[in-house]
């Protein structure tokens, strides 16, 4: 998770939410901007083999107080994270887009009989998400600047 501060905002929404109309609206609308900055820093980053993983990344629940951007792909905290791959069999039909049927083998006994032999090893973790949100971050930092500005226009009577 990304977080980062803005000097003054949690004394700023105290005192604004008790004289802005629309206030939870207004706020609302901030977090789908943060959201949706979110998911352009994040996406770019996703590894790419079937793009199956990038196109499930989308901007979830939206409240006035958090914004929730993820996928529900199973193996993405894998991807982000990093995992063990045991040792197994993986069939030519499981493999991916970019697959190579150099390495095939024919195994006796087995419907599909084409298909490479992975070895255990460690897939190190790319954290895209990481990255992506700490690459967001100057962007939402603005935003929410500017969109403070705005409200304080508009307290001030300008809007």
């Amino acid at each position: 998770m990304s977080s980062f501060e803005i000097p003054g905002f949690e004394d700023f929404i105290k005192r604004a939410e008790a004289v802005v109309d629309n206030w939870d609206e207004k706020k609302l609308e901030l977090m789908q901007k943060l959201g949706g900055v979110s998911l352009e820093e994040i996406s770019p980053l996703i590894p790419v083999d079937t793009s199956r993983l990038v196109s499930s990344f989308q901007i979830g629940t939206v409240t006035p107080n958090y914004a929730e951007v993820g996928t529900n792909v199973d193996y993405a905290l894998y991807v982000n994270d990093g995992h063990v791959q045991h040792r197994r069999f993986l069939p030519l039909s499981y493999l991916s887009a970019k697959g190579r049927r150099l390495y095939m083998k024919n195994v006796k006994g087995n419907r599909e009989s084409k298909g490479i032999m992975l070895k255990e090893r460690y897939i190190p973790g790319t954290f895209f998400l990481e990255k992506g949100m700490k690459q967001a971050e100057p962007r939402m930092k603005k935003a929410l600047e500017s969109w403070m500005e705005d409200i304080a226009r508009e307290i001030e009577g300008a809007g």
